[in-house]
């Protein structure tokens, strides 16, 4: 069964940066999803890795640390209460 992990990618064309939901499988291959948690980015408009296949805590405490260029519709999904 595959762990979920995220992906925060730079957006080429702007700079943002959007999270991406990623499987991590058994034998640790990675593999994020097309579209951002936000639906405004594929992973064809990356520029490059921020960071890759890292736990939700990893991803909170990184994007805090980015600051505002992460797209706050994307890194609201890791506060999201139910």
């Amino acid at each position: 069964m595959a762990k979920v992990v995220y992906t925060l990618k730079r957006k080429r064309n702007t700079n943002e940066l959007h999270l991406f939901e990623a499987s991590q499988s058994e034998d640790d291959k990675c593999t994020p999803k097309n579209k951002s948690i936000c639906n405004k980015m594929s992973t064809d408009e990356s520029s490059e890795n921020i960071f890759a296949c890292q736990s939700e805590d990893y991803a909170r405490t990184s994007c805090a640390n980015q600051g505002r260029k992460v797209c706050g519709i994307c890194v609201s999904h890791l506060y999201e209460t139910y």
